[in-house]
């Protein structure tokens, strides 16, 4: 008798342990799908609002040859299940470092696009080991005060609901209509525009909304200046009959103003591309990389 009360006991208390580890493995996985590729020294690929860990196809296949890649699609973004509420930047910043502490990830390349640029600053201000090298591409640390010097630090729930509000009227092919607009706005490469609206018109519409104006409203500019590795920032350039001041040499100047507190930070616009640069220029874009990754 005793043996077998033993034995209960032990049953119970393995499937109390196995209940733990799973909730505990469902909660670090929560704000993002994860695909790892190839072997060797970390890179971490995040991607940027609305997008699939897909848009690094083409740069995962190219460095998984030499590096172990983990790319990233981030909870609500393109038919991943959402979070259950906001805020949603913050959750995803959280447990990627979690991710990368709990996987023993060390001599990480984080490389991010658009929010998963602005996520990679934050993260590398906060992260004070593991990382060896960051890589943004087309993001700042605070794109509101780009378009509006005089920009607030701070969420803007009212923001946040009227955008939700804007999405939540329109139904699946206006939606999808929208977003191949936002694609044509954003990459040069036509080729790529259905694409991309796909994985907007698949994302979940408030998580869409909230997590904009949560970048929208959050100024990183001077956790920047606690960023101890490398930063090769690229900006986008493409010029633009209607507007002849937009030039190289100003978007140059304006990034290089967002980024002067991060003194590890070297800012080069493209010859020509749109946000999605490894669409619109990827000879370019993967020779800023391989110059970056290889400098010592």
């Amino acid at each position: 008798m005793k043996t077998i009360n033993f034995i209960k006991t032990l049953i119970i208390a393995l499937l109390v342990f196995i209940g733990a580890t799973a909730c505990a493995q469902d909660l670090a996985t929560s704000a993002f799908k994860v695909t790892v590729t190839g072997k060797g020294q970390p890179m971490l690929f995040i991607p940027g609002a609305t997008c699939s860990g897909d848009e690094w196809n083409e740069t995962a296949a190219r460095y998984s040859k030499t590096y172990q890649c983990h790319v990233f699609t981030l909870a609500g973004y393109a038919g991943q299940a959402p979070l259950s509420n906001p805020p949603y930047l913050e959750t995803y910043k959280n447990q990627i470092i979690a991710y990368i502490n709990n996987n023993h990830l060390n001599h990480v390349i984080l490389v991010g696009h658009s929010i998963g640029g602005f996520l990679s600053l934050w993260i590398a201000s906060e992260l004070k080991d593991h990382l060896q090298k960051v890589i943004v591409v087309d993001a700042l640390p605070f794109f509101a005060a780009m378009r509006n010097p005089d920009a607030k630090n701070g969420f803007n729930e009212e923001q946040a609901k009227g955008l939700l509000a804007y999405y939540s009227k329109l139904d699946e092919p206006q939606l999808k209509a929208a977003q191949i607009a936002v694609a044509k706005g954003l990459c040069a490469d036509s080729t790529k525009w259905e694409m991309i609206a796909g994985w907007g018109a698949k994302s979940d519409r408030k998580t869409m909304a909230y997590s904009m104006c949560e970048m929208l409203g959050n100024d990183i500019r001077q956790n920047i200046s606690a960023i101890q590795v490398p930063v090769l920032v690229m900006g986008a350039f493409a010029a633009n009959p209607l507007y002849p001041q937009f030039t190289s040499a100003y978007v140059q100047t304006a990034y290089e103003a967002q980024y002067q507190q991060c003194k590890t930070c070297v800012v080069h616009v493209t010859p020509s591309a749109k946000h999605f640069i490894m669409y619109d220029a990827p000879e370019w874009y993967f020779s800023q990389i391989d110059t970056f990754i290889a400098a010592k």
